[in-house]
């Protein structure tokens, strides 16, 4: 199981269980997985370590996804990781996950092995 082997993931969500469930499903399939329980706490990670991907939900109190993803495509150009989201409302539209260069969107609640095999997929 190291179809992940030396990618880095970033799971960014306010639901604790949620985030370590994921964070653990990665881990298990080779990455090397951090947590954080907001976008606030998640880019201050993301100013020091390099990461090939982030899972991020879209509301969180402390920093939101979109603000996120926003300081993401404005300051990390040159070492952009894939973004994915995770969402329980339909908030966010596809011209919207477009413009953002979000790779994939995931609805809550959303089947884990779709969710790995399109990380998977991804991060080929």
């Amino acid at each position: 199981m190291n179809e992940l082997a030396g990618k880095s993931i970033l799971v960014v969500d306010d639901e604790e269980l949620l985030r370590e469930i994921l964070m653990e499903e990665l881990a298990y399939f080779g990455a090397e997985v951090v947590g954080a329980e907001n976008g606030t706490i998640a880019f201050e990670i993301l100013k020091k370590q390099t990461f090939s991907a982030v899972v991020t939900d879209v509301r969180m109190p402390g920093g939101n996804g979109i603000v996120l993803i926003n300081n993401i495509n404005e300051f990390l150009q040159d070492n952009r990781p894939l973004v994915f989201i995770c969402s329980g409302y339909n908030d966010i539209s596809s011209e919207e996950i477009n413009s953002l260069n979000i790779r994939h969107s995931f609805n809550k609640p959303f089947d884990r092995e779709n969710f790995l095999q399109i990380i998977t997929e991804s991060l080929k």
